[in-house]
């Protein structure tokens, strides 16, 4: 697949490199994000950038209870996707890639990709129960 940098694709990247938008938004929050920022692109294109970003591995897709969240960093970790408000957590362990290797060890595999997702509760749910 060819890979092409737009300035559709860089507008979505600035905008989820921006700290305050490092929360795993769903696409519908990207959308918003977006056009409250370029009115001129088009809701379509954004999607369509999004799911380009996700097939080029530049982005992460991550799978929650009730929709797909997404990732700029796409460095090996995982997430907490919480029951209660929804939000998704980053979690990095430097177990990660040993029990990576020992499970391609064990059963005599090359896993290539990993996405580990965790369901319960953030620590600001938590403390609530």
């Amino acid at each position: 697949m060819e890979k092409r940098n737009t300035k559709q694709k860089e507008i979505i990247l600035d905008i989820l490199s921006k700290k305050e938008n490092m929360f795993h938004p769903t696409a519908q929050d990207l959308v918003k994000l977006v056009l409250d920022s370029n009115p001129t692109i088009g809701q379509a294109t954004v999607y369509r950038n999004i799911n380009k970003l996700v097939e080029e591995g530049i982005l992460l897709k991550i799978p929650t209870n009730n929709n797909f969240r997404y990732d700029i960093n796409t460095h090996t970790h995982a997430h907490l996707s919480c029951k209660a408000c929804g939000n998704v957590i980053d979690l990095f362990d430097g177990d990660y890639h040993k029990i990576t290797k020992n499970l391609e060890s064990k059963y005599n595999v090359k896993i290539d990709d990993t996405n580990l997702i965790f369901n319960g509760l953030c620590e600001e749910c938590n403390g609530k129960v």
